[in-house]
């Protein structure tokens, strides 16, 4: 199988997982709202709740790469960071000529590195 062939597949798979994720957290939010609905049906709760959305921010495709002004816009943690922590590497990029590019893949896993277990429960 040809590392394109591959490509293509990670793409695909990545891509109905990011649809999967929608719905999911559109089920989730209705059926929350139906129950809290139910659960406090009394002058304070409006007979129309909104609907709740999970933002997210565009999932890049997997294999590509990252500028630092994306990094830094998607983040929101400076081009500075971004350049330090790549001179420490902390962060592997690759330099296209005069461009740094981060992988979609390392981005992803500094923030699984990052997330702090007593947050996020």
């Amino acid at each position: 199988m040809s590392l394109m062939h591959k490509t293509d597949e990670i793409q695909q798979a990545a891509s109905i997982l990011d649809g999967l994720t929608d719905i999911i957290a559109r089920k989730v939010a209705g059926h929350l709202g139906a129950e809290l609905k139910k659960l406090y049906a009394t002058e304070y709760v409006s007979d129309t709740l909104p609907t709740a959305t999970i933002p997210s921010t565009p999932v890049k495709a997997h294999g590509s790469l990252w500028s630092l002004t994306e990094l830094a816009a998607d983040s929101g943690i400076q081009k500075g960071t971004w350049y330090k922590w790549i001179n420490q590497r902390k962060v592997p990029a690759v330099r296209l000529g005069r461009s740094v590019r981060v992988r979609d893949e390392d981005y992803r896993k500094l923030i699984q590195r990052s997330l702090r277990p007593e947050i996020h429960r």
